[in-house]
């Protein structure tokens, strides 16, 4: 059937206003998480979608008798677009991937072009198509290792995050990752609602300090329900690295979760980062998925942009 796309563009709210949500997305949101094993979206993307601005974006749908079928997020970034896509597992491999990828990319040319990147998790249609003129920006490495087998021992000791340390943290994090794609230049609003969400537990998240500041830690993240704990943050500060101190706040944060239920632990990886797969693979973490990202030129063009709420035939 001829699948329509709705485009919802709302680049021109304020980060912090709420909008309209995509209806069904909960139950859309759900079905894929449970089917996939993971979230079919990033975290600043769904709560963007669930009314919480942190990303400039357009929103582009497929519906069909009302029911949720397909979502993109275009987001708006200061050297390139991203985008995300997923579609209702009973609806795949029927073409709603490809009609929303076109769009998405029709989307682009209208707002004057520029360069998109995209993280692909399986060869789809949509991104199989999308391969044909695009190169491979990025390859991150899904690392995972059981928790209920023997555990590294720390080497020393370690202490929970506390309130108070979030402005140390996110100095500490902007040092480790200066440069870097996603954890790089965070503010402390970055900090704050992950730090405040359901999945955040101070109580997991152990740090090592020198006086004021913090030198290494790991944050770890557990959603609820799930038997799985992500090593999420990892940071030493480059003044402090090569002592060992990734390994005993790794080690730890390996204990922290086991002790709250998890019965595994896994990490996300950038392929060519030796020294950090290097330790990872030395406290039991063995690959797994292979995330890509994928990067294409959009050429702009000179049609109007489309209207909030317009409907796009494919």
């Amino acid at each position: 059937m001829p699948w329509s796309v709705e485009v919802s563009d709302v680049e021109s709210e304020a980060p912090g206003s709420h909008h309209e949500l995509p209806d069904g997305l909960a139950h859309f949101e759900h079905a894929c998480r449970v089917y996939d094993a993971h979230a079919p979206f990033e975290e600043h993307t769904l709560l963007t979608l669930q009314g919480q601005r942190q990303v400039r974006h357009a929103c582009l749908v497929v519906r069909d008798a009302g029911l949720l079928l397909g979502c993109a997020v275009l987001s708006e970034g200061v050297d390139a677009w991203s985008l995300e896509v997923a579609v209702l597992p009973s609806h795949r491999r029927r073409g709603i991937g490809q009609v929303l990828v076109a769009a998405a990319l029709s989307h682009i040319t209208s707002h004057g072009g520029g360069k998109l990147r995209t993280w692909v998790h399986e060869l789809s249609p949509a991104v199989r198509r999308l391969a044909r003129t695009a190169s491979v920006a990025r390859t991150l490495l899904v690392l995972r290792r059981d928790l209920d087998g023997e555990l590294p021992a720390p080497g020393r000791p370690t202490r929970p995050l506390t309130d108070a340390d979030r402005s140390a943290w996110l100095a500490l994090s902007n040092a480790a990752f200066e440069g870097h794609p996603e954890n790089g230049g965070w503010n402390r609003g970055d900090v704050d609602w992950r730090a405040d969400a359901l999945w955040t537990d101070f109580r997991r998240w152990p740090v090592i300090s020198d006086g004021d500041r913090l030198i290494a830690g790991v944050w770890t993240k557990v959603e609820q329900g799930s038997s799985a704990g992500e090593l999420y943050v990892v940071a030493v500060h480059p003044d402090q690295q090569g002592q060992g101190l990734g390994k005993v706040v790794v080690a730890q944060a390996l204990h922290d979760l086991a002790k709250a239920g998890c019965q595994s632990a896994f990490l996300y990886v950038d392929a060519d980062n030796a020294p950090a797969l290097g330790l990872y693979r030395s406290v039991g973490f063995e690959d797994g998925d292979i995330h890509r990202c994928l990067e294409v030129s959009v050429l702009g063009g000179s049609s109007p942009r489309p209207a909030d709420r317009t409907a796009l035939s494919a």
